[in-house]
């Protein structure tokens, strides 16, 4: 089969579905990512076979402009300004997407939550279509739902023409006492970790002397007065007894200066290596490395600037496996993200509920398993007008 994956935005979007892309290429499938051009390089860097649908880019710029940057205030400074970020990549992707698939042909499309031109072309020319999730399900929360119909609209208006799908699976590799039901028919696929190539330093498989903790803002960390809060926060942590190895891009380090005897930082280390030399993980609730921390069976601390994290953060800790700050609880205490990490580390009932969460996460479906039942899952899609029949 010929099996089209699309994103856009961030290669981070792509990130959660490069496991099930690799299988279903090892299957022996014709997979190929149809991406702008923001994510192609991430994506080629990941090993996939990537076509380019559209020139546009700097959706970070555009983002880092639209934020208000106050704590306290909306996180953007205009309501529609998210929806109308992902439609106006959505128009852009449009044509170029819409040709690559009557050329091409394929027999399915898997894509990200706001891969909105995916969703568009792939249901009118009526291919089964598979929304692939980063984590909690965002379009279960009535944020998330405005988001989406929103987005749509704002497509629409521009694209008259533009139709929506009326059925669609969800591959979901969220264990289920995170996840918040969304729509479609839930597929469960196990979060396998996935980064940029690095080299790992030998310092990082000797036993550490004391807890230690990571410490990673992610790469959309803009907006707020000073960064994020865990810029500032990292060193207090050696003064609770705490070992912290920062992973972070070296444009963010840069800026902190001379780092106090225990706290390391790390450029070029996949996230997937640095996590199991540590004890906890302290982050801003994104996706992948809250799914990252699962798998590893490490409690967590979130410190969340969006709804998105923040719902990430919530169902977190409400499995006991994490503790959850606002950004502008953080920002204005520079005390309480280092006294949050402390009592996580410290206590061993976040140890344990980690780990349960760590069994349930394990024990989904692998994505070579996902891979292999592929073609009669397409199967349960309604028969299209015209069925593919022939190979790739």
């Amino acid at each position: 089969m010929r099996i089209l994956f699309v994103t856009s935005v961030s290669a981070s979007h792509l990130a959660p579905m490069v496991p099930l892309a690799w299988a279903l290429r090892a299957a022996g499938h014709d997979v190929r990512v149809a991406c702008d051009a923001d994510t192609a390089p991430g994506a080629l860097a990941l090993g996939l076979t990537v076509v380019r649908v559209s020139a546009d880019g700097d959706f970070a710029r555009r983002h880092r402009e639209s934020v208000r940057g106050v704590p306290g205030e909306p996180y953007y400074r205009e309501r529609d300004a998210l929806p109308r970020m992902f439609a106006d990549r959505a128009l852009a992707m449009l044509d170029g997407l819409t040709a690559l698939v009557d050329r091409w042909r394929p027999h399915a499309v898997v894509h990200e939550p706001v891969a909105f031109a995916a969703e568009a072309v792939a249901a009118a020319r009526d291919i089964p279509t598979l929304r692939h999730l980063w984590g909690p399900d965002l379009l279960g929360t009535p944020p998330g739902a405005w988001l989406r119909q929103r987005a749509r609209e704002l497509v629409t208006a521009e694209a008259p023409g533009a139709v929506w799908p009326s059925r669609e699976f969800t591959l979901d590799p969220c264990p289920a006492p995170l996840q918040r039901p969304g729509p479609g028919t839930a597929v469960p696929v196990r979060y396998v970790p996935v980064d940029w190539p690095g080299t790992v330093p030998g310092w990082l498989l000797d036993p550490p002397r004391s807890p230690r903790v990571c410490v990673t803002w992610g790469t959309f960390a803009d907006g707020m007065p000073g960064g994020h809060p865990l810029m500032r926060a990292v060193r207090a942590l050696p003064r609770l007894g705490l070992e912290a190895v920062l992973v972070a891009r070296a444009e963010d380090l840069a800026p902190l200066g001379e780092l106090p005897a225990g706290v390391r930082a790390v450029t070029g280390v996949p996230l997937h290596a640095v996590l199991p030399a540590c004890t906890a993980v302290v982050h801003h609730g994104g996706s992948n490395t809250a799914l990252g921390a699962v798998v590893r069976g490490l409690p967590q601390l979130v410190v969340s600037d969006t709804f998105e994290r923040a719902l990430n953060a919530q169902r977190l800790a409400e499995t006991g496996a994490a503790l959850h700050l606002e950004a502008r609880e953080a920002g204005a205490d520079p005390d309480a993200v280092a006294a949050a990490a402390s009592r996580l580390a410290g206590d061993e009932r976040h140890a344990r509920a980690a780990a349960e969460l760590r069994g349930l996460a394990l024990s989904r479906p692998s994505p070579a398993q996902v891979a292999g039942g592929f073609e009669e899952l397409l199967a349960q899609w309604p028969v299209p007008g015209a069925p593919i029949t022939e190979g790739a």
